[in-house]
């Protein structure tokens, strides 16, 4: 039993170091997108077609927003699809999301819902920016008395390790930076708990492995 534990903690020992190598000196080296290049495009698309714009339009707003991407970063972004829309249920939140790109460690995606939800954020190993095109996201850290309120424009940071409560009524752009494999089962695991939505599964599992395999031809970790 001894040599068992000892060997378990060596183990420990070495993924941890492995992750510490990787984190620091491999993985930000394949980062493509920047988050504040991200906010001001965003922005510009926000005040065409945003909440308070004279032009109020989702649908053209993601389209422009996507097509803005697009000519930002031509060879990682794909403009948005609106065929390739999944639903996503993860921390007790559901929304929908479609994806401009994923690779091992970015994915950037709209996401939301017109009719509002609410959930746990889960704790990752990653960095999210969260970027409001449309609607409110009110946030909730333990100990706060008093919600934090993004409005459109304005970029949430959670950075790795956090954890909150969240309400979301509208859509955002979402970009994670870090370990995406590893966020991966708080995204899917509910369709084995709860909504047994494998249809749906399926696609998004489609989507994402399509989009990773088009990064790695382009040598894009």
């Amino acid at each position: 039993m001894a040599f068992g534990v000892m060997g378990l903690g060596r183990a420990l020992i070495y993924v941890f170091v492995l992750w510490s190598v990787l984190d620091r000196y491999v993985l930000p080296k394949n980062y493509v997108f920047d988050p504040a290049r991200l906010q001001e495009i965003s922005q510009e698309s926000i005040a065409l077609y945003g909440d308070d714009s004279g032009n109020y339009n989702r649908t053209l707003l993601f389209n422009d927003l996507s097509a803005r991407l697009k000519k930002e970063y031509p060879r990682y972004v794909q403009e948005i699809n609106w065929d390739e829309w999944v639903m996503n249920n993860a921390g007790n939140a559901m929304g929908a999301m479609v994806l401009l790109h994923a690779s091992f460690t970015e994915y950037l995606i709209i996401f939301g819902t017109p009719i509002g939800t609410e959930g746990h954020t889960g704790i990752h190993t990653a960095h999210d920016y969260f970027t409001i095109l449309s609607g409110q996201q009110t946030f909730f850290y333990a100990g706060n008395v008093e919600p934090i309120v993004f409005n459109p424009g304005d970029q949430n940071w959670m950075k790795r390790g956090d954890k909150a409560q969240y309400a979301l009524k509208g859509f955002a752009l979402e970009l994670a930076q870090g370990c995406i494999p590893c966020m991966l089962p708080f995204g899917f695991i509910e369709v084995v708990t709860s909504t047994f939505d494998y249809s749906n599964f399926g696609w998004t599992v489609w989507y994402t492995g399509r989009h990773m395999v088009q990064s790695l031809l382009q040598a894009k970790i």
